[in-house]
């Protein structure tokens, strides 16, 4: 299935219903029609994915490129995406049930899974590197300390970033949007330098010549953009799902590390950016083999949660080892915490 037919699964009450009943058999060790469960094994061949970005980061995009490929078919998997529009709406469809995954902004995803009531388990980092900026346009950058830098909303991964910059270098922030609101308000002057990522950095310095005021990596260091988290009533049912998932997600990442051009020109179309800019883009994405890895970076993570407790969004840092379940992922690319 792919990503603009899916879009209608958030409206269309009866494919939640359909969604609603597998999760309802599986629970109870029944089968969906067309399913099989045999002595344990998968209640469903299903997974559905709610992202954020899906359609505008190569990150995310490379899933859409493992179903378009039928690299997860390959696996048993029948897999399905949807963009899920960042944070909240992005985890509140695997809280009720309604998707079996979410891929979705560090911060988020940690907080709704500290809720009780959440039914959520946070089981991999995802993208590892620091690849936020704070872009100007050309000629109209000024002193940090006189710099307000926009940030998408609050309890984003940006709004992190964010204050931790507040606290290094004492510029200043408002809360302004997505990427392309807040390239609209640098370029207004409302915001000195407004948020971006690759592939939307890359474009906007070839196309409008954009300058880097703040990278975030060199003053706060790597923590992963998302979070994996997953419906846990899902992951009781089928583990084995989750495994074959992580699978295709290294080989879809290696893909773009070992053939970075093919990788592009599939990656293109998905995010609506030339094949160009994008190539270039993963080009310049820092420490791209890390970046595109599973290897849980445990420093990464321990970063992200010193942030959180800097920010005052966490009183008590994050114990990983309870935090993180691990079991899904290689054995390999599990970290010591």
């Amino acid at each position: 299935m792919t990503l603009n037919s899916f879009r209608s699964f958030r409206s269309t009450a009866a494919v939640a219903a359909g969604a609603a009943t597998i999760l309802a058999l599986s629970a109870c060790g029944g089968t969906a029609e067309g399913e099989t469960d045999s002595g344990g094994e998968s209640a469903t061949t299903k997974l559905s994915i709610s992202a954020t970005g899906v359609d505008s980061l190569p990150f995310m995009a490379i899933l859409q490129v493992g179903v378009d490929k039928g690299w997860f078919k390959e696996e048993g998997l029948d897999v399905s995406m949807f963009s899920g529009g960042g944070g909240g709406n992005t985890l509140r469809v695997v809280t009720s049930g309604d998707a079996d995954m979410a891929i979705a902004g560090n911060s988020s995803v940690l907080l709704a899974a500290k809720q009780p009531s959440s039914n959520l388990t946070v089981v991999a980092p995802w993208f590892q590197v620091n690849d936020f900026y704070w872009i100007a346009p050309k000629g109209k950058s000024q002193p940090l300390d006189k710099a307000t830098l926009g940030f998408s909303s609050a309890g984003s991964s940006t709004e992190l970033l964010v204050k931790g910059l507040e606290k290094k270098l004492g510029v200043k922030s408002q809360a302004v949007g997505g990427m392309g609101d807040n390239w609209t308000a640098a370029k207004a002057g409302e915001v000195t330098a407004g948020w971006a990522m690759h592939p939307f950095l890359t474009q906007k310095q070839e196309e409008e010549g954009a300058e880097v005021l703040v990278s975030a990596r060199e003053h706060l260091g790597d923590v992963p953009a998302d979070l994996v988290a997953v419906n846990s009533d899902y992951a009781k049912a089928n583990p084995e799902n989750l495994r074959k998932f992580f699978k295709v997600s290294q080989r879809l990442m290696d893909y773009v590390v070992q053939d970075s051009a093919a990788a592009a020109k599939d990656i293109a179309p998905i995010v609506k950016v030339d094949e160009a800019i994008v190539a270039k883009a993963l080009a310049d994405t820092p420490d791209l083999e890390k970046a595109y890895s599973l290897k849980v970076d445990a420093k990464a993570l321990e970063n992200l949660s010193s942030l959180m407790v800097d920010a005052g969004q966490l009183t008590d840092p994050v114990d990983w080892s309870k935090t993180l379940d691990q079991q899904y992922l290689s054995e390999s690319d599990r970290a010591t915490f």
